[in-house]
């Protein structure tokens, strides 16, 4: 429940049947009462007092902009006298305005569908409470803001001593991590397990995708998820924190795919002007409806379930594969295992691929796959380089065994497939949003709790799977 105004409350239309509109009498109350304007304006405004309807959303903005005239005449402005009443709506829950802070841990797991670890970090070898941590500050936000990031840790960790660096680089200059227990922010890769001392028994990543701890095959993954074994060294991921702005940014890449988007835009660049109905800029495969579409989920972990959770929104039929189970949410129509996936994008208007990178799924997405797929549909990957064959991939795309491919992140010196027609690509930004950073300490600062409590840690890492 949040406080709205009084003019925010009287803006929210009631419809009714048919097309008609009629604006919410609260509005009438809010002028009348808070700015003396007389029956004019509420005559403007509310038509249906009186008995007669407006039938047509076409007479509701000509008398929504003829009081505008009337407001802007008699110099006033309605938002600055409205805003001063701030009353109580039950039930509006502004998503944008929570604060995620002030959520129980219940309700925090909940909120992100988090994962527990099985069993409590007191109950695992070498456990004990930290006394020093190494902690990555942003690097796109100001030096000085360490001290707000750190007093908001040391909440949950009063006693603990914090260290803050800028990077990898800055922590081995200082020698901040020979007598650290933990660090936070600076990751799993090679570089990092290489440097920390023989006291750390856990890593706190600032990523979801920790494909750059285990490298997912040969020597060098073997080696790191060996020594973090030997050291009994516990890793965890920001994993679901970011995934409302990645599946959003996902959803935007196969929305523009399907609405030919990048068509548009290229011939406006070309001073084109032309309807996708007629000869001179058809595609075959675009003027669809959402509710004909099928997407297929693959991998139907919590980023792939938000996926089709926007998608069945819109009406399309979602249907999935994952590697553990047949469950799944009521909006998936149908949930397949692992090998089911070919006979599954055959059914497939979209396919989005969502697996993590793990020996089983490197080059996953090979020809045999996109010979699997409709020509007419469209790949969007959302996964880590490593499991898409790229070569055959762009094979697939220039001999049009499928329609188009959008993405997050591609070879970045791939220019051939940058420049092939229907390729929408945005370089890695999928997680980017306002709430970013401050969804990561939050995390950070409740599986800090957790570890400092002897409680289950979120997204512990299996060392031996990569995820």
């Amino acid at each position: 429940m949040r406080k709205v105004s009084c003019l925010e409350r009287s803006t929210q239309f009631h419809t009714t049947k048919g097309p008609e509109l009629r604006v919410n009498e609260d509005i009438s109350r809010c002028v009348d009462t808070r700015l003396k304007l007389g029956p004019r304006l509420r005559k403007l405004l509310v038509r249906d007092q009186l008995g007669e309807n407006m039938t047509t959303a076409k007479i509701f903005m000509i008398r929504i902009r003829s009081a505008i005239g009337v407001l802007s005449l008699a110099g006033v402005t309605c938002l600055v006298a409205c805003s001063n009443e701030e009353q109580t709506t039950p039930g509006l829950d502004n998503y944008r305005l929570e604060n995620y802070a002030d959520l129980s841990p219940e309700d925090f797991v909940q909120k992100f569908n988090l994962r527990e670890s099985d069993v409590a970090v007191r109950d695992l070898p070498g456990w004990a409470p930290l006394k020093k941590v190494v902690v990555e500050m942003p690097g796109n936000e100001p030096w000085e803001n360490r001290f707000e990031r750190l007093e908001f840790l040391r909440e949950r960790a009063p006693d603990v001593e914090f260290i803050p660096v800028k990077n990898l680089s800055d922590a081995i200059e200082r020698g901040v991590l020979a007598d650290a227990q933990a660090t936070i922010g600076l990751g799993c890769g090679p570089s990092t397990v290489d440097a920390i001392g023989p006291d750390v028994r856990w890593i706190q990543s600032g990523s979801v995708g920790l494909d750059r701890c285990f490298n997912t095959i040969g020597e060098e993954a073997e080696r790191m998820q060996n020594i973090l074994r030997e050291r009994n060294i516990l890793v965890s991921s920001i994993r679901d924190m970011t995934k409302h702005a990645i599946a959003q940014h996902s959803f935007t890449i196969m929305l523009s795919l399907i609405g030919g988007m990048d068509i548009h835009a290229e011939r406006q660049r070309q001073h084109i002007w032309g309807r996708t109905t007629t000869d001179v800029v058809r595609d075959k495969n675009l003027d669809v409806e959402f509710q004909d579409l099928t997407l297929l989920v693959v991998g139907l972990g919590s980023l792939g379930t938000e996926v089709g959770r926007l998608a069945h929104a819109l009406g399309m039929r979602v249907i999935a594969t994952r590697n553990t189970s047949r469950s799944g949410p009521d909006f998936v129509d149908y949930v397949g295992l692992s090998d089911e996936m070919f006979d599954l994008a055959n059914q497939a208007d979209i396919v989005f691929a969502a697996v993590p990178p793990t020996p089983a799924t490197l080059g996953l997405f090979d020809m045999k796959f996109f010979e699997a797929m409709k020509e007419s549909a469209y790949f969007v990957s959302i996964a880590r380089l490593g499991v898409v064959n790229w070569e055959d991939l762009k094979m697939a795309l220039k001999s049009e065994k499928i329609a188009g491919f959008g993405t997050d992140d591609l070879p970045q010196d791939d220019f051939e497939l940058w420049d092939l027609p229907r390729v929408i690509m945005t370089p890695h930004v999928s997680d980017y949003s306002p709430r970013y950073r401050d969804n990561q300490y939050v995390f950070y600062r409740e599986n800090l709790r957790r570890y400092m409590a002897g409680e289950k840690l979120l997204n512990l890492i299996d060392i031996q799977r990569g995820y």
